[in-house]
């Protein structure tokens, strides 16, 4: 009787214990993080806006409006040098209708984008197109590009998603410097 009081004061006592340990994606996903401040790029999680949110996610049974919002990470690369009169925008995912790029949209207009916009949307496209999956967004500004998503790390390695995500980054602020 003694030894079955005995394990369960041990099992309530390392129950919660073992509840806080990290799991197996908390851990990847740490990896992936890590790997993204090593080469370079800022990293912090931000609250972007559910543009495709159901009717039931805007308006609460009670009638109050609500604002739907995705949490995810925000992989940003910080220019060397401000980009003063870069374009300025930012694209969510969507299947809203949008006249810069399709599958894309954005909810403020964006700003010093080119007089020949259809060649510049297109070639920011194809970067878009490269960046890996779990993408929700991208943010471009004159002093940083950020890549807005979730982090699914999956099987590959932490340092090539980071990579490409990089990669495509720094594609967007090729463009952008071109320009300027």
């Amino acid at each position: 009787m003694a030894w079955i009081v005995v394990a369960l004061v041990l099992a309530v006592a390392v129950g919660p214990i073992l509840w806080l340990l990290p799991s197996k994606r908390d851990k990847r996903i740490a990896e992936l993080r890590a790997a993204a401040r090593r080469a370079g790029l800022v990293v912090e999680t931000v609250a972007l806006p559910k543009v495709d949110a159901a009717a039931d996610e805007r308006v609460s049974a009670g009638g109050t409006e609500r604002e739907p919002s995705i949490d995810c990470a925000a992989y940003r690369l910080l220019l060397p040098k401000p980009l003063r009169g870069a374009p300025c925008w930012r694209l969510l995912k969507s299947q809203r209708e949008n006249r810069f790029l399709p599958g894309w949209t954005t909810l403020r207009p964006p700003r010093n984008v080119p007089p020949d916009a259809a060649d510049y949307w297109q070639r920011i496209g194809a970067v878009l197109d490269a960046l890996p999956g779990g993408c929700l967004g991208v943010d471009a500004n004159e002093e940083a590009i950020a890549w807005l998503g979730q982090e699914r790390p999956g099987d590959s390695p932490p340092d090539a998603l980071v990579r490409d995500v990089r990669q495509g980054l720094e594609a967007i602020a090729e463009i952008h410097a071109a320009l300027v």
